[in-house]
């Protein structure tokens, strides 16, 4: 009876730890400064404070309809750890459209997941495309795994090519871009993983044995 208790209790806890906390690199309360007015190559320089897994990459929706512009955007890892003056090697690129979902401010794509890992120079970059794109937003903060690396980086360009300069004219920023961190369930609502799916049955029937147990004690009882 122990052992069913334990089985059961060790499959929950492995199929809730495959859902881990995950979340976008960067989010803000709301839109600071709004604008449109060209296709812009922007990106940011970041790193992380431990390994972690990028499952996803996202592009600003405006606010007033939420949509994005078919825009590109690339990752990258970079040659050197502040991204600068060096070159760099490109990790995933996607387009971000309007199939996609909507978390936050920002639509993200599935990709691949890729480990970034702490201490490494990483770079995303994302095209305007002619839509929206904000900066000085109230509430703006970073993933406690993420940091910064230097301002914004940007230039007028139709492609999301990595930046090995940055333009320290905005605090937050221009985004633009976006990396989403851990687990894409968290914003696709994805399938469990086959594995995930094996321990939950085991927790389930290990529950239902325990149920099961329980009746016919008490009704000899």
């Amino acid at each position: 009876m122990k052992f069913k208790a334990m089985l059961c209790a060790a499959a929950i806890a492995m199929a809730t730890a495959s859902s881990a906390v995950a979340g976008p690199a960067w989010e803000f309360d709301t839109p600071g400064n709004d604008y449109s007015n060209g296709v812009w190559n922007f990106g940011q320089a970041f790193t992380v404070t431990q390994d972690v897994q990028a499952s996803g990459l996202g592009y600003y929706a405006g606010p007033n309809d939420g949509q994005v512009n078919d825009n590109p955007v690339a990752p990258y890892q970079c040659d050197n750890s502040n991204c600068l003056g060096g070159g760099a090697t490109l990790l995933a690129s996607v387009i971000v459209d309007n199939t996609y979902a909507l978390l936050g401010h920002f639509r993200y794509v599935t990709i691949a997941p890729v480990t970034l890992k702490a201490g490494v120079g990483y770079a995303v970059q994302g095209v305007s495309s002619g839509n929206n794109y904000t900066w000085n937003n109230p509430g703006f903060a970073t993933d406690p795994l993420v940091t910064r690396l230097g301002g914004p980086r940007w230039v007028l360009q139709n492609t999301p090519d990595f930046l090995n300069f940055e333009r320290n004219d905005q605090s937050d920023g221009y985004w633009g871009p976006n990396v989403f961190l851990g687990d894409a369930g968290g914003f696709t609502g994805g399938v469990p993983e086959p594995a995930t799916w094996a321990m939950m049955l085991m927790g389930f029937f290990g529950l239902g044995s325990m149920l099961r147990s329980s009746r016919r004690r008490a009704q000899t009882a």
